[in-house]
């Protein structure tokens, strides 16, 4: 879908669709008023009221992003429970992928990423997923057949370039610049009549932004009989979002199960330490060590991801930097990159370069290893065979 030009601009309407929904105050914007009827402003206030009071909420709604070339149509599937959990799922293409957390336990689990990790260490693992997709973007390749492959390749070539230590600082900064009502938005609404939606009444709430010069508008279609949210839609004369939401219940029991991650996984752990034989205490079995010239241990982490075990020990030399990587598990750092074949000491590895570092991969039989260092590839490789 082509929204060159556009970026920014639908934004703020999309916002007032949160707005409505998710719980901000709604006030000081402006409304038409009329004497046939209830206000807009009346309107989105029950709606909000009656969303912001539930105690839990469950769902589904049909999303369709459309322009003169494409068609893109997704189902996302949710469950919400104040305090206690959350769970969304997004079906596309055939595929799903869902997230949730039950308060002690965050996770995410689809066809190329399955993880879990301690509520209490989410900064910490939001960054180790961003890095994880971010590894996977780099080698996507769409099917140049399929619908939108130059839209998904464009994405994939936006995420890979990411940088994942300072999203939580700048997910902060994004969250702290949202408007905390409908009149920061720049909104207006006018009730503009009633149409019925899937055999429901509904008021129809038509949005536009105060600036003339964003030309973006917004429709809500809200039940007359219960104040729910139906079916919303945005569009900038070019692009068009459309939700139609459907089984929405209020305060509906919701049992624990819905928000506990899939059986098969396991809340991964991490923990850091600056001395070698406390890392190789908290293991099985005997890591390797760096034994080149000149480089000292210097910390480690040691990360359970569910499937194994990841540990990343720090070495330097003054000069240089290297971290040497060690898991057991399925799932391995680095082991998407695009490199080249060499060898350490006579074995298969590959090497590739990310973000300015070498990365050097190969397995001794029962673990997977990576030398990661800012060197050259043969620097790396010399590192690599110095592990013992």
């Amino acid at each position: 879908m082509d929204d060159s030009g556009t970026r920014g601009r639908v934004s703020p309407a999309i916002a007032l669709v949160l707005l409505c929904v998710v719980g901000v105050v709604v006030g000081g914007v402006a409304f038409a008023q009329s004497t046939d009827g209830p206000s807009g402003e009346a309107i989105l206030n029950d709606t909000h009221e009656t969303y912001e009071s539930a105690e839990t909420l469950t769902g589904s709604a049909d999303v369709t992003m459309s322009n003169a070339s494409a068609n893109h149509t997704g189902t996302v599937e949710y469950a919400l429970a104040d305090d206690e959990g959350a769970r969304v799922a997004l079906t596309t293409d055939g595929r799903t992928v869902a997230m949730g957390t039950n308060g002690s336990i965050a996770w995410v689990d689809s066809p190329t990423l399955q993880r879990a990790w301690t509520v209490e260490n989410s900064s910490e693992n939001a960054s180790e997923l961003c890095e994880a997709a971010s590894e996977r973007a780099a080698t996507f390749d769409a099917n140049d057949s399929a619908p939108g492959a130059d839209e998904m390749e464009a994405a994939a070539a936006n995420l890979s370039t990411v940088d994942c230590e300072s999203l939580p600082a700048e997910w902060d900064e994004a969250k702290s610049s949202l408007p905390t009502n409908l009149s920061e938005a720049n909104l207006s609404a006018t009730r503009t009549g009633t149409e019925t939606v899937d055999g429901t009444e509904a008021y129809v709430v038509s949005l536009s932004h105060d600036n003339e010069s964003v030309d973006v508008e917004g429709t809500m279609w809200v039940a007359t009989n219960d104040s729910r949210l139906l079916e919303a839609r945005v569009t900038d004369g070019v692009n068009t979002t459309t939700v139609r939401y459907d089984d929405q219940r209020f305060n509906a029991s919701v049992h624990e199960s819905t928000f506990a991650p899939p059986a098969d996984r396991t809340a991964s752990t991490t923990e850091s330490y600056d001395g070698f034989d406390a890392t190789n205490e908290a293991v099985d079995g005997d890591l390797p060590t760096l034994a080149a010239d000149g480089f000292e241990f210097e910390e480690a982490t040691v990360a359970g991801t569910g499937d194994g075990t990841i540990v990343a020990q720090q070495y330097a030399d003054g000069a240089t930097n290297a971290t040497l990587v060690t898991t057991d598990g399925e799932q391995v750092p680095y082991e998407r990159l695009n490199g080249t074949s060499v060898t350490v000491d006579g074995a298969d590895a590959t090497a590739a370069t990310m973000d300015d570092r070498t990365v050097v991969v190969w397995t001794d039989g029962e673990s997977t290893r990576a030398l990661v260092t800012d060197g050259s590839t043969d620097e790396a490789v010399a590192l690599a065979e110095a592990v013992q």
